[in-house]
């Protein structure tokens, strides 16, 4: 049995959406909660761009008229009574990562900027010294020193604005060099509009970075408990 969510409504009729496959989805119900799910056709479920987007599609339909803890793909379990272990053996998790997520989504933000540290020049240096070669390594760590505080200031100032409108957030800074930030916040849902005219209101403060709003998203970041796999792994709940 494939894996696509976990939700708060066992009493809900499955979306329209069909699974990996185009196989139809089931709702298996444990208490107060349930898990989407449909069989598999195959023994493998490959990473094609068409397999991710549908379970993409399949947890994003689920998210319409209920509160999902969406699972990361390739989440797959022998059979049905396998599925139903997992929901008894976790319900306090699930029923408490429900809870913190529930009227909430997740909006995401990547911010791209100008990267380039300017070097030292060089060329009427003798870098065959060991003195020269110390002065100039010495000057390029203060370049990267200068520019990653540069970069963890301007993080601050784009982050703390957006992070007042969420309940919850994450954010890495300089995941490379191009990458300043990376972030997800943990929405209410009637401050989405809110936080992307925040999000706005900096693109114009700051011309020179490139601020990229995606969502509202299932809460994929912000559920961290695990299911066991048929393969043996657990896999966390992640975005695809």
């Amino acid at each position: 049995m494939y894996l696509y969510a976990i939700t708060d409504r066992p009493e809900a009729n499955v979306p329209a959406e069909v699974g990996l496959g185009g196989v139809p989805l089931l709702s298996l119900a444990y208490q107060d909660i349930a898990a989407v799910v449909s069989p598999l056709t195959t023994a493998e479920v490959p990473p094609t761009e068409e397999n991710l987007w549908r379970h993409e599609a399949v947890v994003e339909a689920l998210m319409a008229d209920s509160t999902v803890l969406p699972m990361r793909f390739g989440t797959v379990l022998a059979d049905e009574a396998a599925v139903q272990a997992v929901l008894a053996v976790h319900y306090a998790d699930f029923v408490a990562s429900l809870d913190r997520v529930r009227g909430r989504v997740e909006l995401g933000l990547r911010v791209l900027w100008d990267s380039e540290i300017r070097k030292t020049k060089n060329e009427n240096r003798n870098l065959n010294s060991g003195r020269s070669y110390l002065l100039a390594r010495l000057e390029e760590e203060r370049q990267a020193r200068a520019w990653r505080q540069r970069a963890e200031t301007l993080v601050t100032e784009l982050h703390t604005p957006l992070a007042q409108l969420a309940a919850e957030s994450t954010r890495q800074v300089l995941v490379t060099p191009r990458l300043l930030l990376t972030a997800a916040y943990l929405v209410e849902r009637d401050q989405v509009t809110a936080f992307q005219r925040e999000v706005g209101g900096l693109s114009g403060a700051y011309p020179a970075l490139r601020l990229l709003c995606t969502g509202p998203w299932p809460p994929y970041s912000f559920v961290t408990a695990t299911v066991p796999s048929a393969d043996g792994e657990e896999r966390p709940y992640a975005r695809t």
